[in-house]
């Protein structure tokens, strides 16, 4: 018996064809893989894993920092419980700009467990009041939670300590 030979060009057009399919049930399907990230202005997307949905609060959502100079790296911590049934699985923490960056827990916080995000805010080559954002993605409705920082940025034109700024007090 002669086997049977498909042409070469008929698998190319069906891998092609199921490639196609795939991608389009990726992004077009509610399936959650691809969510809409942030807001209108930012047009990337944000991979995002099919997990079960939790809760989380979070003791404070906003810190102002105060009066600070422009020399002087800070840092707050943004306590959080994961108040929900499932366990807590933070996807990123992302600052508005460059000078603002959180670090948070890689692990996932059970149901009833504590963790904190630590924002760093550095006001190199800022002066005056200053709001940066920080957006955390995790499995948690919504999907999104926005974090603020604020500071009245104090320029010392070169100046490396300045009283009251240096640390030290009076």
């Amino acid at each position: 018996m002669k086997p049977v030979l498909i042409p070469l060009w008929t698998i190319t057009l069906c891998l092609l064809i199921i490639t196609g399919i795939e991608f389009y049930r990726l992004f077009n399907s509610s399936n959650n893989y691809a969510q809409p990230y942030g807001n209108a202005e930012q047009a990337h997307f944000k991979s995002m894993p099919d997990l079960p949905v939790t809760a989380v609060f979070f003791k404070k959502q906003a810190h102002d920092f105060g009066s600070i100079p422009d020399n002087q790296k800070v840092y707050t911590q943004f306590e959080f419980t994961n108040t929900g049934k499932e366990p807590l699985v933070i996807i990123s923490a992302e600052g508005s700009c460059g000078c603002t960056v959180p670090t948070w827990p890689k692990q996932s916080i059970a149901p009833g467990k504590t963790g904190s995000i630590e924002v760093a805010f550095d006001p190199n080559g800022k002066s005056g009041e200053q709001s940066k954002l920080v957006t955390i993605t995790a499995n948690t409705s919504p999907r999104t939670t926005v974090l603020t920082v604020k500071a009245n940025i104090i320029k010392l034109n070169g100046v490396e300590s300045h009283r009251g700024f240096d640390g030290l007090g009076d």
